[in-house]
Formats: C-alpha cells, structure tokens, sequence
C-alpha cells in the first residue's frame, strides 16, 4: 500500500483527555477515527471518478478520455487506483485506521513527479473527511455522558 501519513497537532493531548474518560473514551474513539477513515476512502473514491476534470483530453483507440489538470483529483480513465482504494479500521488494541491503496501510481499522483504536476487526492479527501471531526467527537461524549 502507498504511505502517506498525516498527523493532527493535538491529537496527542486529545487522547490523554479522552483516556481519563475510560473504556467509553476509548469506543467513541474507535468509532470517530473510524468514521474519518470511511469517509475518507468514500470521499477519494467520489473525486477520483466524477472529477472535475479539465485538463488535456485524448483518444485511446475509441475511447475518448479528459485528464485532470494539476491540483485536481485524479480522473478515472481504467478505474483501477479507485477501486482499489482501501481503508483498515482502527480497533481498542490499535487506535489508528490507514487508508491508502497498493497502486504504485496513487502516490506519484497525490505528490506529482519530476515531469507531472501533483493530482492530490488522499490528503484533500481526509482534510474533508476530518471537517468537524471535534464537534462529532464533542457530540457523541456528551450523548454518553
């Protein structure tokens, strides 16, 4: 699988708040990570086949394709990097999901190349993902509580 790894100032206080909170903590934890995760993958998915795409367009026997610009999702043309986009699912015991895909060509579109400007995909589907992460958090420990 291609690594990329994003890291959330705070997280880390977050988890020492929530720990005092115990085993409910710990649940709610799961769920919400496992929510982001989801939707994440959900939301890499979406960009990469229905785009926007307007970048250069070609024919490939008699299929005629448009490629996405620089800074755009990746446009599907096989469907190959999205349906091989995966997530594993944070546990209790493993308090940490990975999405991500074991096609090679997923990270050079995400981070660009020497002769191809960046189509990032994984960070931007986690930054949307990730939006209102806290309040949801907030909100299920106050519905438990």
């Amino acid at each position: 699988m291609s690594r990329v790894e994003i890291r959330i100032d705070g997280v880390d206080d977050l988890l020492a708040d929530l720990r005092k909170l115990g085993d409910l903590s710990d649940e709610l934890l799961v769920d919400t990570i496992n929510d982001v995760a989801i939707a994440t993958q959900n939301e890499a998915v979406r960009g990469i086949q229905r785009g926007p795409a307007n970048g250069r367009t070609y024919k490939r026997g008699t299929v005629t394709h448009t490629a996405s610009a620089p800074g755009q999702f990746p446009m599907s043309d096989t469907g190959r990097l999205a349906s091989n986009v995966e997530s594993i699912l944070a546990t209790p015991a493993n308090i940490r999901a990975k999405v991500g895909t074991n096609i090679i060509y997923g990270a050079y579109l995400e981070f660009g190349t020497s002769k191809m400007a960046a189509r990032p995909w994984l960070q931007r589907s986690f930054r949307q993902a990730a939006e209102g992460v806290a309040k949801e958090l907030k909100a299920k420990l106050e519905a438990r509580i």
